[in-house]
């Protein structure tokens, strides 16, 4: 049986290109993965965009499978319930907290019956609040979605230079989260990944390119494989199963996600 983590945090950055976050420097970053398992190129589904992919990532299935949009909200009784749902079910004394810039993340894709501390606010603001939260109520469930890597990208350009700024600007402020995970004492038994939802082509996305498709996505924590970058192919609705695996709790039938098992120690 594995050695199960007691929390987990997912930190989602919104449109960031795995081949750029590889280029970007990126120093808290690089500290995270440093003891995991992290890929440049996991693949997001299409259309390559955030309700479809971050609807993968919580609910473990392609976009035409959730279909969730602002009018066609997650639904109660799916077949394929949030990863945090799913845990929470597991053992209600799991406490949830979920800081998404994006507001939709909380209204349309997590799901209302969950008990779970919401907040949408600009990520400037969002990642001082979470940390505090952290700090001071230490979640045992974390989802938080930055948007402002995205927000360069359509304005910008994916790729430029500005955009490779934003990364780096948006790596420091992940840094202020990961401190806060250290402050609170629970670093060691928390489960920590870094993934992005799509990536873009010129200043758009939604398409199959390869810019578009490729992400950047990572794991760290107990049970995880120290220190190995992933060179078989993995996709973000793999993303729930994964976690669900990690915690050792049944992974939904409903669920399309794989488990490579090379992330996990034997």
């Amino acid at each position: 049986m594995l050695n199960s983590p007691k929390r987990v945090f997912v930190i989602g950055v919104d449109g960031a290109m795995g081949r750029a976050v590889k280029l970007a420097k990126t120093p808290n970053i690089d500290a995270v993965i440093g003891d995991g398992v992290f890929t440049y190129q996991a693949q997001a589904v299409l259309p390559s965009a955030s309700f479809q992919n971050w609807g993968a990532l919580l609910h473990g299935v392609e976009a035409t499978v959730h279909q969730i949009s602002d009018s066609n909200p997650i639904q109660e009784d799916t077949p394929f319930p949030s990863f945090l749902k799913v845990l929470q079910q597991s053992d209600p004394t799991l406490s949830c907290a979920a800081f998404s810039c994006w507001n939709p993340i909380n209204q349309y894709i997590i799901e209302q019956s969950i008990d779970c501390h919401r907040v949408s606010q600009p990520d400037s603001e969002l990642v001082h609040t979470a940390a505090k939260y952290i700090r001071e109520s230490p979640p045992d469930l974390f989802f938080m979605q930055l948007d402002d890597v995205d927000a360069a990208g359509h304005r910008e350009g994916y790729g430029s230079e500005k955009y490779l700024q934003q990364i780096e600007k948006t790596d420091s402020e992940i840094g202020v989260v990961v401190q806060a995970i250290h402050d609170a004492n629970i670093y060691s038994e928390s489960l920590i990944l870094i993934i992005s939802d799509h990536g873009g082509f010129g200043t758009g996305h939604g398409g199959d390119e390869p810019e578009c498709l490729e992400i950047f996505w990572s794991i760290r924590g107990p049970g995880v494989t120290q220190g190995i970058e992933l060179d078989q192919p993995l996709s973000i609705k793999d993303t729930a199963s994964v976690i669900l695996h990690a915690f050792n709790v049944p992974i939904p039938h409903g669920y399309e996600g794989n488990v490579p098992f090379i992330i996990f120690e034997n």
